[in-house]
């Protein structure tokens, strides 16, 4: 069972403030692997794989679309986020899972 339950859910913690006020730095999220996202969904993605150059692993931003092909439009909720403003629509195959609840 713990294999199984380790698959399905991951524990990210939030690192800086592009989610603030919704998410702080420290914030624990459970996250929901290979859940299909909606709009309004917080989605966990790997970041190099839309910014290139950051030194980031992976991005926590909101759903603000949902494209015909699965890729997802993300907007932060802060207004100085770094979003699909800047780096476009987050492919499908990049997005770890949908945010189900913050610890």
């Amino acid at each position: 069972m713990t294999g199984w339950l380790r698959r399905r859910w991951r524990l990210v913690v939030v690192r800086g403030h592009s989610m603030a006020p919704t998410l702080r730095d420290g914030d624990r999220l459970l996250v929901r692997v290979g859940r299909v996202p909606a709009i309004g969904d917080l989605v966990v993605f790997r970041a190099r794989d839309v910014v290139p150059r950051t030194d980031v692993t992976w991005m926590v931003k909101r759903v603000h679309a949902v494209e015909p092909d699965g890729a997802v439009t993300v907007r932060g909720d802060n207004v100085h986020s770094q979003d699909s403003r800047h780096f476009g629509a987050v492919p499908p195959e990049a997005v770890l899972g949908v945010a189900r609840g913050r610890r």
